[in-house]
């Protein structure tokens, strides 16, 4: 069992990493950094580079929690970040958020939103 990262480069991003590294060494258990993006990753603003991402689980690491980090190529990163909750027989899955008003969410959906009603497991929501 795990605890899964769902990490982008947005504002919230060091807060949950630390979270999540906080709540893995609790509990014991390895976790997971996952970056999702779409199929074109270099136009997509959720993409991270494999490099940030290795950096992320080493820092884990030095805190004494064993880290990996994958990558997740999907036009959907909801369903991806899924998947993988569910592959890994998440036991919390970590997200960092940002305030975004009603029409925003109505215009352009929201991956956080749909993460936290559809994850199978509690879902920890830090805001910067």
């Amino acid at each position: 069992m795990t605890v899964v990262l769902a990490h982008a480069p947005v504002d919230s991003a060091e807060a949950a990493f630390e979270a999540a590294v906080r709540q893995a060494a609790l509990q014991g258990r390895e976790l997971v950094i996952a970056n999702a993006a779409s199929n074109d990753a270099p136009a997509d603003t959720r993409a991270v580079g494999t490099a940030a991402l290795q950096e992320l689980a080493e820092r884990a690491q030095q805190e004494g929690v064993q880290a990996r980090s994958v990558h997740l190529a999907d036009s959907d990163a909801a369903a991806a970040l899924l998947g993988l909750v569910e592959n890994e027989n998440a036991e919390l899955l970590v997200i960092g958020v940002r305030h975004r008003s009603a029409i925003g969410k109505l215009l352009m959906g929201s991956t956080a939103q749909r993460l936290i009603l559809e994850a199978k497991c509690p879902v920890l929501a830090v805001k910067s």
